[in-house]
């Protein structure tokens, strides 16, 4: 063998052996170096954990009286490795034994419910009835796969009572799975109302099992670790359950009166006032709380336990039925009407416009702007002299006509700050801002020069004659703003906390519908008390001739809520504004907004009732049994009036 023989064979020997080498050093790593990796990678796909949700807390009233609580029912479930066979056998004698809705069609839909885990029992029937429990039971072999739990779900003492403020719970959706941290398929979530706001208080701490799963990913045997789950917070409301009661029965009540009288203000056929709506809000002055809170249309929240069909979904939403869901109180915005002549007149001394002890003539009309509009008094009164107790109490259109006017003026001579006083004074009150209470709500809107001129472009943006003209700040825009009316709007909610300010001597305050949050066992978590927002100054004779202003509309015989208020008890004075707002092609709505006792004022009342009349004769009735349960007193029969004075 030549010397490059040799060389050549030595190569082939060395890559040889380097290969032999690397391939036992591959098998050994395999056999040995990464078994225990493998062995860790294997013990994660094997296992699963399994998440059960802990009862929701309790939402109590303010005397501890529960609203909302949970009970257990019995729930039909079917395990998930069940043949297909057995399992349509199984949907046709379940079907057949349970009998109604309970088709194989819907328990089978149920089954492959994409919100329900794949990894636990499919939940086919809540609220079993004990009759089906017992004959599945005592009949397993005839109910493959079919076993019966204990499932703890919402329940309401006090039926539908309250049911926008309580709101209710649903199962949460792909996408806030994506959002929320400890949420998985299946599990419940607060959707509205107090549910929605205080999730995180009331939602439990899910309780966690993890198994060991088969090669199909279902579970073996018992949990190879437990982490043991809690119950929820209670939330204590500062609502009183026999005031919410009179409200919503009164409300409900005036509303089906009103439906049946007759709308004059519709002059070429006879119409009845339609009423489709309305809501009342009661608050403690001193502190912000939420005494009661109706609205009209309502809805059943037990109606979204386990589920709420689609049908019944369609119909909360529906037009027709005008919208139950919406909590009016906080959501519905309209025009004040008189009842805003609140902030007029605080805006007006303030603003050295008109004197409080500045007597005018009413003639029962004003002329207004340079192209001479004549406004009334509402119902042809005819007022004659008036200062500002005077005309709060008659409630004198002209009087506030030219309030309005005159800023106007002021502000058409480019003293812009103190020509847009009413404004000012408005947003001060509170209007035109959310109040920061725990429900959802709207902001309404105080009208300005700025908003006419941005809502002007959207409507007119390709129309410049158009959007010239409908940006002018015109005489009239002042003018509807003085009397509550225009694009002026606000909610409920927003009118008594304006109220309430006025009767707690100048705080505006943060309503708030919650006031302690507890564990089950009863500890303090947290408490909620009075939270002023601002202070609105008063000038005392200003605040004195408002208060006398507002007494006299309920106390004098020339007051427009006089009639609502004949009996009331002299020793518990109530003070208050009646307001009825014209809406362009419907009726009007009928608005009161009152406190007492005007000494000492503890609680503030409103009541806006959609297209039902003159604030005088339904919103403020239904306002006095409210107070009349707060007083103590029993409440009496709901009188709907038949004013003969304006608002």
């Amino acid at each position: 063998m030549t010397d490059n023989s040799r060389v050549r064979v030595s190569i082939v020997g060395v890559i040889v052996v380097a290969l032999f080498g690397a391939l036992v050093a591959r098998l050994w790593f395999l056999e040995v170096g990464s078994g225990q990796t493998f062995e860790i990678r294997a013990e994660q796909r094997a296992v699963r954990v399994l998440q059960t949700e802990s009862p929701r807390g309790r939402i109590l009233d303010a005397s501890g009286k529960p609203l909302v609580s949970n009970k257990v029912v019995w729930a039909l479930t079917m395990n998930r490795n069940i043949s297909p066979a057995s399992r349509d056998a199984a949907f046709g004698r379940l079907a057949e034994l349970l009998g109604g809705k309970n088709s194989p069609q819907s328990l089978q839909k149920r089954f492959f419910d994409p919100r329900q885990s794949p990894l636990r029992p499919a939940i086919l029937v809540l609220n079993t009835p004990e009759s089906a429990r017992v004959a599945i039971l005592e009949h397993r072999e005839d109910f493959p796969g079919i076993d019966v739990h204990e499932l703890t779900v919402r329940t309401y003492p006090q039926g539908q009572l309250a049911a926008q403020v309580l709101g209710y719970v649903g199962e949460v959706n792909g996408d806030e799975l994506k959002k929320l941290h400890g949420y998985v398929i299946g599990d419940s979530i607060g959707r509205a109302g107090i549910e929605a706001a205080y999730e995180k208080v009331l939602r439990g701490k899910p309780r966690q099992d993890t198994y060991q799963v088969d090669p199909t990913g279902q579970p073996v045997g018992e949990p190879v670790k437990t982490v043991p789950g809690t119950v929820g917070n209670d939330v204590q409301l500062s609502i009183n359950i026999d005031a919410q009661k009179v409200a919503e029965e009164s409300l409900g009540e005036a509303i089906i009166k009103a439906r049946q009288r007759q709308d004059k203000s519709v002059k070429d056929h006879y119409a009845q006032f339609q009423a489709p709506a309305g809501s009342v809000v009661a608050l403690d002055v001193q502190t912000g709380g939420v005494v009661a809170m109706a609205s009209f249309p309502t809805y059943n929240p037990a109606n979204f336990t386990g589920g709420i069909t689609q049908d019944a979904w369609k119909q909360l939403n529906d037009p027709n039925n005008h919208y139950p869901l919406s909590n009016r109180a906080t959501q519905g915005l309209y025009a004040p009407g008189s009842t805003f002549k609140l902030v007029t007149s605080q805006a007006s001394n303030t603003n050295g416009v008109r004197p409080w002890g500045q007597w005018i003539t009413d003639p029962g009309f004003i002329i207004i702007g340079a192209d001479k509009q004549k406004l009334t008094d509402a119902n042809g009164e005819v007022p004659g002299p008036v200062d500002l107790s005077r005309a709060l109490t008659v409630s004198s259109d002209v009087y506030f006509y030219g309030i309005g006017n005159d800023f106007w003026n002021i502000w058409n001579a480019n003293d812009k700050n103190r020509g847009n006083g009413i404004q000012t004074t408005a947003r001060e009150f509170g209007f035109g801002a959310k109040t920061g209470v725990e429900l959802d709500e709207s902001q309404g809107r105080v009208p300005d020069e700025q908003w006419k001129q941005s809502f002007a472009k959207l409507l007119y943006k390709n129309d410049k004659a158009k959007l010239l003209e409908n940006s002018q700040w015109f005489p009239g825009d002042n003018v509807n703003l003085a009397v509550g009316q225009g694009d002026l709007v606000a909610t409920p909610l927003q009118l008594a906390d304006a109220y309430a300010a006025f009767a707690n001597g100048g705080d505006l305050l943060h309503p708030h519908v919650a006031q302690t949050v507890t564990t089950a066992q009863g500890a303090i978590v947290e408490r909620f008390g009075r939270k002023t927002v601002r202070h609105i100054a008063f000038d005392p004779g200003t605040y004195s001739a408002m208060m006398n202003g507002f007494l006299g509309a309920v106390n004098n015989p020339k007051g427009t809520a006089y009639d609502a208020f004949k009996g009331f008890p002299s020793l518990i004075p109530v003070a208050g504004k009646t307001g009825t707002a014209q809406v362009n092609g419907k009726g009007d709505t009928s608005l009161f907004a009152g406190f007492f006792p005007a000494n000492n004022p503890k609680y503030v009342v409103a009541a806006v009732i959609e297209q039902a009349g003159f604030g005088s004769e339904v919103a403020a009735p239904v306002v006095r049994r409210v107070m009349e349960q707060l007083a103590g007193l029993q409440p009496g029969p709901l009188q709907i009036n038949n004013t003969k004075t304006a608002d």
